[in-house]
């Protein structure tokens, strides 16, 4: 048994279904010999797209992983891993290296030196028998702790050599830590004095199964609850507690009681300042529970800190609350449902006639409502890509079970949506798994259509065809005006049908239901299918301090 074979076994053993690849690595040949599926993407960064969708849209149950070949091949997987630490995603990254005499030799690339800002743990894997020790590391530190991808750098000579004996290896099993009890109560204490509670709830709560815990809770307290962009779907957002999410774009309940609050309850989410997350103004109680130490009063000060997996935690705090309130504090639950409604009544009230524009070229509001109407939230995934797309479906798409909606983007790389969306799914089969792009992501990873059609993997593609990056003639004019620096354009459905793909192209309202209609039963079948829609520039989208040109 070489240690690439080793590796493989370990990897099938740890739950892993299909490896991500652009060929050739050293671990391929092994890959195939052991009849795990090999699926090559047109370049490194979908593969770790991919590998991404796997792993988020299970909440790590399944960990996605992807190996590229030495030298180029790791660089330019940059992208995919750079992603994933951002959006602390738990990816198994294997590079290929050269060879044990290579290391420390420049300019040799070295992934491990290179790697490790963006991993949670960067290493060379130096001999065969290593192999069991360093992929129990690996699968450690992927399932337990703040996900986020983590690096085994293969020699090709390392995978080559036999290994003595076959060694035993036992999976990984996740390790959880409860809070502390005093926290806890100081924690329910500060919640039930507080006047206005708010639940901010991030994607914590999602990898720890812990959307049940989070209903408990906001019920008993009666408070609101918003979730993070990479949140959303923690909690139903049909449920009379949901107030939607706070990110660079924002419901208008979230932003009510971001204001309103006095004490904030924040789980799951580390409170970072970003672009994609709205800050908490000043003068606020804020109980933070994370599961990592790090996140704790770096960017607001916690009265109560907590270190725990949010699941227990919650199920803690519900217990807890539930000794001081019973079955919960009925009218104010009562209260704080009228004022979501109220506040969402008048908001959907503002966006109606964009849902409902009549006109060519198509509104991307009117676009967005079409293809809602064809979703069961209960048997479907839907996720964004970086733009406009992202900040319509973020606050307005009507989200159910977790992870019926895929969000994602602390950083928000364009062209993420289409390798997310083909590892979902993967890993989901029986879903029907849709992602919105724009005309300047589809540039970034729109060949990889050909990836979807080779691999028979059956998403929809729905494209929001604009030709211009909305907004961006406030920050660049004059290079807008004299150059055109903010206009694209392409004919997408004819490129995606030449990859493959089911494709049509939609210009007038009346036929975006039925071209959509007949996407979704193109991926019934089995093949992936694409709709470009030409819409018009979008221009209003529901900001905290809401803006509307022309």
């Amino acid at each position: 048994m070489t240690g690439a074979d080793l590796l493989v076994k370990i990897l099938k053993a740890e739950g892993v279904r299909q490896c991500l690849c652009f060929p050739m690595t050293p671990i391929i040949e092994a890959v195939a010999r052991a009849g795990m599926r090999v699926i090559t993407t047109r370049q490194e960064r979908v593969a770790g797209n991919m590998a991404d969708g796997v792993s988020r849209s299970t909440n790590g149950r399944e960990i996605g992983v992807f190996t590229v070949q030495a030298l180029a091949g790791s660089e330019n997987a940059f992208a995919g891993v750079a992603q994933a630490h951002t959006d602390s995603t738990p990816v198994l990254f294997l590079p290929g290296h050269p060879g044990t005499s290579y290391v420390d030799q420049p300019p040799t690339f070295d992934s491990t030196a290179n790697y490790a800002a963006t991993t949670k743990m960067a290493q060379k894997v130096l001999a065969a028998d290593l192999v069991p020790i360093k992929l129990r590391q690996a699968f450690t530190a992927l399932r337990s702790g703040r996900p986020q991808p983590v690096m085994l750098e293969l020699p090709g000579d390392v995978c080559r050599a036999e290994v003595n004996g076959a060694p035993e290896y036992t999976p990984v099993r996740r390790m959880r830590s409860a809070a502390d009890e005093g926290a806890v109560r100081e924690a329910a204490e500060r919640l039930l004095a507080a006047e206005t509670p708010l639940i901010w709830a991030g994607q914590g709560v999602l990898y720890a199964e812990a959307s049940e815990e989070l209903r408990e809770v906001a019920e008993l307290l009666g408070a609101p609850a918003m979730t993070t962009l990479q949140g959303k779907s923690a909690i139903p957002e049909a449920h009379p507690l949901a107030a939607g999410v706070g990110a660079l774009s924002t419901t208008a309940m979230a932003a009510h009681y971001l204001q309103a609050s006095d004490t904030v309850l924040a789980v799951g989410s580390s409170l970072t300042r970003a672009p994609f997350t709205p800050n908490i103004p000043d003068g606020k109680t804020i109980v933070h529970a994370t599961n990592d130490p790090i996140d704790i009063n770096k960017e607001y000060p916690a009265a109560v800190g907590i270190v725990a997996d949010a699941k227990l935690f919650l199920g803690q705090l519900a217990a807890e609350l539930r000794r001081h309130v019973g079955e919960g504090r009925a009218e104010r639950r009562a209260e704080t449902a009228e004022t979501i409604a109220r506040v969402k009544r008048e908001w959907w009230a503002e966006y109606e006639p964009l849902f409902a524009d009549d006109s060519a070229p198509i509104n991307g509001y009117r676009m967005m409502r079409e293809l809602w109407a064809l979703l069961d939230p209960e048997t479907s995934m839907l996720t964004h890509e970086s733009g406009a797309s992202r900040d319509i479906q973020s606050v307005f798409y009507e989200s159910g079970p977790p992870r019926s909606y895929l969000g994602w983007g602390q950083s928000s790389q364009l062209g993420f949506s289409l390798g997310l969306a083909m590892g979902a799914k993967l890993a989901n089969p029986d879903k029907l798994v849709v992602n919105v792009m724009g005309d300047a992501s589809v540039g970034m990873t729109g060949m990889d259509w050909e990836t979807a059609s080779r691999n028979e993997i059956p998403i929809l593609t729905v494209i929001k065809h604009d030709s211009i990056f909305s907004g961006y003639d406030r920050n660049i004019p004059e290079a807008s005006e004299r150059y055109r620096a903010n206009r694209q354009q392409g004919d997408y459905g004819t490129i995606a049908r030449s990859l493959g793909c089911h494709a049509e192209t939609v210009r007038e309202p009346a036929a975006l239901r039925p071209a959509l209609e007949r996407g979704i039963r193109a991926t019934a079948e089995g093949q992936p299918a694409v709709v470009d829609v030409i819409t018009a520039e979008t221009r209003k989208l529901s900001r905290l301090a809401p803006t509307s040109v022309g």
